[in-house]
Order: structure tokens, then C-alpha cells, then sequence
């Protein structure tokens, strides 16, 4: 029969030293599995960021200018790191079939256009808008809101090359929409493409040039009319997985979205009389030499039929008993408030205004007169 005997010192070391080597193989796969799993992880994030932001981007500029009113800009704002645009994106009312998405818990001043009232800073903007009341009809707002999207330097992280891109509806509180960008050295943030006709005729997208940025509603001349013919827009950026040195993932995005929209006109009508207007509102000039005149647009110059074509103006010392022919008109197609500055005043007078819209059948609304004003 076999006799049991120990191990000896060196048995087990040398079964210390391969049980030692063992280990330190399986640590070994098990750290690589781990840091495998980490950059899948991370790459499978970025990726997500980079799709997320194309989605929401795309879904957005498509709609630029969808329903809104005569006279309402499609395009408020376009820079290099700067977007703003009017479209009637969201709504928050059941059945409404003019919106593109039906949101039930949007805020309503996120789902229609501010009065003028209420006007905001441009992201990126050196001015305020909105610069008039846009409405479908007297008191009516238009259903198209105001939707900015720009780049702002990063300030959350140590980095000071990485951005964020934000999101704001009719200037209320921005929200973070892609986080980890870097700047693209090929390309701008925003790039844009105009309709170019050359002088046979031909039409074709050409690149709107970074010297002639920004370009904004409120200019007039060259600029403005560049920014009724942009078609497309381009958006090109880096995203990371918010790591540094080796561990530091990239990814480049690059998309074009078409602006379908832009380009048609909303059809106006010619038809019946002018709805009525508010009460002008009559002072002294700040020099006390002349009558400043002020009155808000027609119901129907914002909205309605949308064809005034003038405002018409009729004077008369008060007391007086008829107001006679009309005294002046003003062109309509201007900012609202209109003003109106009558140097044609005698001191120690008091007088009265009296104003109608006329439309392009031509037909009056109903006048309306203002307070009286005596001249020092």
C-alpha cells in the first residue's frame, strides 16, 4: 500500500509560482475585456450624441417657415455659429393639423409667435425680436414660434476648445441639445446656400460667402434678399467622448439640410372690407412744434385677408362738423406701431384724428378716431 507523505518547500513554490502566472493572465484578459467594454461603451455614446443631434437638427431646419404669416420672417438670424428661424413646429392643442408635432406638455408660449411686447435677445443677435405683432387675425398670434439653435463655448469642463449646442424657443430657457463638440478647421459651424441665378437664366446652390455674414431679417438691401433665397444650410462639427489625451475619442459631422420651404409665399386674398382697427393715439412731439400720430396694423394686414394696402389719415380741429377729404396716408407693409408726424398744426389749436385701413378692392374699414391734442 502507497504511503501518504507532505509536500515539500519546493513543490509548493513552484505551485505558488504557476498559480502566480495563471492569475496574472486571467487579470490580465479580464483588464483588457474591461477597457473594451469601456471604449465600446464610449463610442457607442459618442455615437449616440452625433445621431441624436443630426435627428433633431434635420427635423428642425426642414421646417423652417412652415405656416407662417405674410410678412412674418422665415429666417430671423443666420451666422457662422448662429441660427434662428419661425416655423410652426410644435403645439400643444389636440387636433391641430397646421403644427408638425403635437406636444401635450409644451408651454404655450413655446407654440406661437410673442407679441411685440414680449420681444427677446437674438441668440448671437445684436437686436430684439419680434419687431411687430405677427397675427392670423385681429388678437391672434401667429402659430409659427421662434426656434434658435447656437454654439457657445463649453464652460462646464477644464477645456477651452469644446462647445455646446443649445436650444431656445421664443427666448425662453435654452437647453443643451449635444455636449463634447470641438470646431471643425475645414468648415463653420453653420454654412449656407442661396439660390444663384446667372445671366442666362440658370439657377443653382451656390455658397453664401462667410463676409457677407449675418444675415438677419431687419437689413435692407443685398442682405435681406440673400436671406429670402437661402435653400440649404449646412451644419459640420467634432464630437468626442468628453475624454483627453489617448483616451480622447473623435467623430466628424457633417449634414445638409434642404429648407423646402423657403421660397413660397402664403396666398393673400382681396375680398372683403378691412376688419377694424384700434384707436390711434395722438401726442405732442417732444419739441412741441407737431402732432405725432401712432396706430397698431389692421387685423387684416397681419392676418385675415392680408391686403391692406395703405392707412389713410383724416384731420379736423375739434368741433368741427365734418372731417371733410382725408388729410394723408401712409403705405402699409411698414413695422407696427405706425407713426405719423403732422407738422401742419396751428399753436393753441386742438385737434382730432381719424383713421381707416384700405385694402386693394378698394374698400375702408370702419374710421376711428383719437384723443384730442392742443398744440402749446
Amino acid at each position: 500500500m502507497r504511503s501518504r507523505r507532505g509536500y515539500s518547500l519546493v513543490e509548493l513554490l513552484v505551485a505558488i509560482v504557476v498559480m502566480g502566472f495563471v492569475m496574472a493572465g486571467a487579470m490580465n484578459y479580464f483588464i483588457g475585456q474591461s477597457r473594451t467594454f469601456k471604449r465600446g461603451a464610449t463610442d457607442m455614446t459618442l455615437l449616440q450624441n452625433v445621431r441624436f443631434g443630426a435627428d433633431l437638427l434635420g427635423q428642425h431646419f426642414r421646417a423652417v417657415g412652415a405656416d407662417v404669416t405674410p410678412g412674418q420672417p422665415s429666417i430671423i438670424y443666420a451666422a457662422s455659429d448662429a441660427f434662428s428661424f419661425n416655423a410652426d413646429y410644435a403645439t400643444n392643442k389636440p387636433g391641430d393639423l397646421s403644427a408638425i408635432y403635437y406636444t401635450p406638455n409644451a408651454p404655450d408660449i413655446e407654440t406661437s409667435a410673442l407679441p411685440m411686447a414680449s420681444a427677446f435677445q437674438v441668440p448671437g443677435a445684436p437686436f430684439t425680436y419680434p419687431k411687430a405683432d405677427y397675427q392670423v387675425s385681429p388678437g391672434v398670434m401667429s402659430p409659427a414660434e421662434a426656434i434658435s439653435f447656437w454654439f457657445a463655448p463649453d464652460t462646464e469642463t477644464t477645456r477651452t476648445d469644446d462647445y455646446v449646442l443649445w436650444r431656445a424657443v421664443n427666448g425662453q430657457p435654452a437647453e443643451a441639445i449635444v455636449r463634447n463638440i470641438l470646431a471643425d478647421s475645414t468648415a463653420p459651424f453653420f454654412r449656407y446656400y442661396y439660390l444663384h441665378s446667372d445671366a442666362a437664366g440658370n439657377s443653382s446652390l451656390d455658397t453664401v460667402p462667410a463676409g457677407v455674414l449675418p444675415l438677419s431679417y431687419g437689413e435692407f438691401g443685398s442682405k435681406d434678399t440673400l436671406t429670402a433665397m437661402l435653400r440649404a444650410i449646412q451644419i459640420s462639427f467634432i464630437v468626442t467622448n468628453g475624454l483627453t489625451g489617448t483616451s480622447e475619442r473623435q467623430r466628424p459631422f457633417s449634414l445638409v439640410v434642404q429648407l423646402p420651404l423657403m421660397g413660397h409665399v402664403a396666398a393673400t386674398g382681396c375680398g372683403s372690407p378691412p376688419v377694424g382697427m384700434a384707436a390711434p393715439t395722438a401726442s405732442v412731439d417732444p419739441n412741441g412744434i407737431s402732432v405725432d400720430l401712432s396706430w397698431t396694423a389692421d387685423g387684416d394686414e397681419t392676418g385675415g385677408e392680408r391686403d391692406v394696402t395703405r392707412y389713410v389719415i383724416w384731420r379736423r380741429q375739434v368741433g368741427a362738423p365734418s372731417w371733410g377729404d382725408p388729410y394723408a396716408s401712409v403705405p402699409a407693409g411698414g413695422q407696427s406701431p405706425y407713426t405719423y408726424n403732422d407738422r401742419g398744426v396751428t399753436s393753441g389749436t386742438t385737434y382730432e384724428y381719424a383713421i381707416a385701413a384700405q385694402d386693394c378692392t378698394p374698400s375702408f374699414s370702419n374710421p376711428v378716431g383719437s384723443n384730442s391734442v392742443t398744440l402749446p
